[in-house]
């Protein structure tokens, strides 16, 4: 018989650290392995860009996150049943691109990766459903911790190691290694504990959701807050390409030392969380996420980037902590604002429209930074960014908790 574990305690949070972990290899995959791949082959950075558009199914997931919040098998459970069935679609998705790979058109490679994107969209659902319902409010800030920290560990092995994998192995190789760190995570699925719905007067919906002020205004500060982190993450990848790094260079500085101070920065934040709330966190994150956008535009005019790869190094570093903090701020806060009786619809819809402004910010980042320079394309979104973060702090006074708040 499986022994019971709180989702609180250290063998619960790695369970979900795991489940996060799983869905996150094959979209770090595409989002940094194959943008490096594609321009160290000449592609242009137009069509780098728009590999944003893979990820739609994640901005529009929210229609049918009611679905998997109704129906599941009973004698799985609630939440393994969608675990179970969309884990191991995905490694049908990444054996079959294991073996058609870019030698069979365009086409393939696209709808592969939209099943593949589409999968692990919908196990997201599950995973952010079972992680709101399993810890209690007060625990929230430890989930939004396990989901940076899982997302790391994503970013590390499909990232840096499909990379790494590629350019020593090759293609077949590093996908099936892929694989079978995915198959692996199956084990994390069997150890949750589920935990029944509470009793609802109506069945899970969108509408429902939308009809809550609350996450209104959250559909707002998405927008607001998010809107610049897209288009300057989008080109780190082909900026360094263009600086002259190796495929295994980028993935070690994003992949290892951005995923590694990631998972710091998750930490960190999660026990700032403990001492202010998740708004002025988000605030503090912000300013700094600007002032490095100034200063990696100053650096880009100067020149000196060219010959410091330390210096590049460094900011691109910094530019990734500073996300896992916003983010684990941002999570922490979307989950104390869902509905437990539909977790998995609430949570997801605010994600969805933060991945929806995300992916519109990444498809456009190609356009935006061929025509300005790299130098200018930064200082606008610092620009932005300041913009937005003064429109965001009134906005978020609304959701600073009560003083009688627990």
């Amino acid at each position: 018989m499986r022994t019971e574990h709180s989702a609180a305690s250290r063998f619960g949070l790695g369970v979900i650290v795991v489940l996060y972990m799983a869905h996150a290899l094959p979209l770090y995959f595409y989002n940094v392995a194959v943008p490096a791949i594609l321009r160290s082959q000449g592609v242009d950075l137009r069509w780098i860009g728009m590999l944003s558009l893979l990820y739609l199914p994640w901005a529009f997931k929210f229609l049918w996150a009611p679905l998997v919040d109704r129906w599941h098998l009973p004698a799985l459970g609630r939440r393994r049943s969608w675990l179970w069935l969309t884990q191991l679609l995905l490694l049908v998705g990444i054996l079959v691109l294991a073996f058609t790979g870019l030698d069979h058109g365009l086409t393939v490679f696209v709808l592969v990766g939209m099943w593949i994107s589409t999968i692990a969209a919908t196990q997201d659902i599950a995973i952010d459903g079972y992680t709101v319902e399993a810890l209690a409010p007060a625990e929230h800030r430890l989930g939004s911790m396990a989901q940076s920290v899982g997302v790391a560990l994503g970013s590390m092995v499909g990232g840096a190691g499909v990379l790494w994998l590629y350019e020593t192995r090759g293609w077949n190789v590093a996908l099936l290694s892929l694989a079978a760190m995915s198959a692996l995570t199956l084990f994390a699925v069997q150890q949750i504990n589920e935990v029944p719905r509470p009793a609802a007067s109506q069945r899970p919906s969108v509408l429902r959701a939308l009809r809550r002020p609350e996450l209104r205004w959250a559909l707002l500060l998405i927008v607001l807050y998010r809107m610049v982190e897209a288009p300057a993450m989008a080109m780190v990848n082909p900026l360094l390409v263009d600086q002259k790094w190796s495929l295994t260079e980028i993935g070690l500085l994003i992949s290892v030392g951005g995923a590694g101070v990631g998972m710091l920065a998750a930490v960190g934040a999660a026990w700032l969380l403990k001492q202010r709330n998740a708004e002025q966190l988000l605030m503090h994150a912000g300013w700094w996420r600007t002032l490095l956008y100034v200063l990696l535009a100053a650096l880009l005019y100067s020149g000196v980037l060219a010959s410091s790869q330390f210096g590049l190094g460094a900011l691109v570093i910094a530019l990734l902590a500073l996300r896992y903090v916003a983010m684990t701020s941002l999570y922490a806060l979307f989950m104390r604002i869902s509905s437990r009786e539909q977790a998995g619809t609430d949570f997801t819809l605010l994600v969805c429209f933060e991945l929806l402004i995300f992916f519109i910010g990444g498809a456009l980042s190609g356009f935006l930074a061929k025509g300005l320079g790299y130098p200018a394309y930064y200082v606008a979104l610092a620009i932005v960014s300041a913009l937005g973060l003064l429109l965001c702090r009134p906005l978020l006074r609304r959701f600073a908790p009560s003083p009688s708040s627990p």
